[in-house]
């Protein structure tokens, strides 16, 4: 593992399946690793042990509850303080559609805000923290490619299923990715990491995969394989082409544009969040 991620890596979602699996590489090779969880430092203490030997690189662990704005925000400002450089923004934090909808702290579906809202609103926050040379990864999931997002259903109000929530906030990402390569500084790629067997997983569906090792390597090459274009979505290791929605141009700017307005109360600094849904 060499070129970005021998600097500073900031990792969300690193206490526990496929990130804590890739914390322990990035501790053997970044120089300073930002560890993102939602736990208190002192239930996860013993795991950040782990990740301080395995390698070489500096680790710090910072808190914040993705189902809450306010919190990703803060989380984002932690960092600012910490360090004036991001090399590797891996935006892995996730969770799998609850078996019933539910609203964040914030009024948004939570699938929707933890999985996508979060991931961007971090990344617009830290992007001018981040060098051309930079990269921002997103981890997504093959089940995007089955999924399709209704803009004016953002909230899935309406027919709400736990997969297919879980699905369309990774078809999301993945036109995120795709949006912002033209746009940002850093260049940003999206990576379905395998299927993993992990909590998420079995969560949702019932099969087996990989081992979390498997999905951290495949994460990991998203981060540092510096032939990757802009914009590249990773079935695994391999460029592939995303759900066909992702590939018009007009529903990622409308999917920009009202994920904009979602997260405006948080991007210009407002302390007045929207009214629930």
């Amino acid at each position: 593992m060499t070129g970005q991620t021998s600097g500073t890596v900031l990792l969300t979602g690193g206490t526990s399946g496929i990130g804590a699996a890739a914390a322990h590489r990035l501790a053997g090779s970044a120089r300073r690793l930002l560890l993102h969880g939602p736990e208190p430092e002192s239930a996860v203490r013993p795991l950040i042990e782990r990740i301080r030997s395995a390698g070489r690189a500096e680790v710090d662990y910072l808190r914040a509850d993705f189902d809450r704005l306010d919190d990703v925000v803060a989380l984002a400002g932690e960092v600012a303080i910490a360090t004036d450089r991001v090399d590797v923004l891996v935006n892995n934090a996730g969770r799998p559609g609850a078996e019933r909808r539910r609203c964040s702290a914030d009024g948004y579906e939570a699938t929707l805000q933890t999985n996508y809202l979060a991931a961007v609103l971090l990344t617009e926050r830290l992007v001018p923290l981040m060098p051309a040379t930079g990269r921002v990864v997103h981890v997504s999931s093959a089940t995007h490619l089955s999924a399709r997002l209704d803009l004016d259903d953002l909230q899935f109000q309406h027919g709400y299923q736990p997969a297919a929530a879980y699905a369309r906030s990774k078809l999301a990402l993945v036109a995120h990715a795709v949006r912002q390569a033209g746009h940002y500084r850093p260049a940003i790629v999206s990576v379905h990491p395998g299927v993993v067997d992990t909590r998420l997983l079995h969560a949702m569906f019932a099969v087996r995969g990989e081992s979390a090792s498997y999905g951290a390597a495949n994460l990991i090459h998203a981060a540092c394989d510096p032939d990757l274009p802009s914009g590249a979505y990773l079935d695994e290791r391999r460029v592939a082409e995303p759900a066909g929605q992702v590939r018009l141009a007009s529903f990622r700017d409308e999917l920009h544009r009202r994920t904009m307005a979602l997260l405006a109360p948080w991007l210009d600094g407002s302390a007045i969040p929207p009214e629930p849904r």
